[in-house]
């Protein structure tokens, strides 16, 4: 593993600024979830809309009807009620009715890619001195960053799902559930600016 002290990796910094300066190109490399990522499986809802819901945070308004009740006789006897999809269940107990849903934001984007800042600047100095094409340093960079934000989406805990929800999909990890977003995460290099997401 290789670390670096404060001074040295602020020294490694102002010598890749100098360097990347000299190598200035119209290309840049960009990580997320693109536009070609498509829709969400479940409906209209774009895959990169849904990874900027959970980047930010979102309030829903939830239009009701939605079945609760005791899903066996079992959850009756536990007193466990919850949601039931439309005809199935034990025992309906009502219908929701319109509400407010509040998404909490759960940044993954742009602290996945600071988590590798350090790794990021090491790929960049060993391109630069290996004689590197801009391109290649940029496809490079853009390996690290998009495996780092995967590997961020996955630690993540915080905040937590609602027990409901931990309950539906099977799992607490509060940005995982089939796993297609994190999926979705990949990197570009293409001529700048960036036509897409943030800036």
């Amino acid at each position: 593993m290789i670390t670096l002290d404060i001074q040295g990796f602020q020294e490694l910094q102002d010598e890749l600024a100098k360097e990347l300066s000299a190598l200035r190109s119209d290309r840049v490399v960009t990580v997320g979830i693109h536009e070609e990522a498509g829709n969400v499986e479940s409906g209209d809802l774009t895959m990169a809309s849904l990874g900027a819901i959970n980047e930010f945070g979102a309030d829903i308004k939830h239009p009701g009807g939605t079945s609760y009740g005791y899903a066996s006789k079992a959850a009756a006897d536990r007193d466990e009620v919850r949601f039931l999809r439309s005809g199935s269940g034990y025992m309906e107990l009502g219908v929701t009715k319109p509400h407010n849903i509040t998404i909490p934001a759960r940044p993954w984007l742009e602290p996945g890619v600071a988590s590798a800042t350090q790794e990021v600047l090491l790929t960049i100095q060993e391109g630069i001195e290996a004689g590197q094409s801009m391109d290649q340093i940029l496809e490079a960079v853009g390996v690290v960053a998009e495996a780092a934000v995967k590997v961020y989406m996955t630690e993540l805990r915080t905040p937590p799902n609602a027990a409901s929800t931990i309950r539906q999909k099977g799992s607490s990890n509060p940005l995982i559930d089939t796993g297609a977003m994190r999926q979705s995460v990949t990197h570009k290099v293409s001529i700048g600016p960036a036509s897409e997401g943030l800036e």
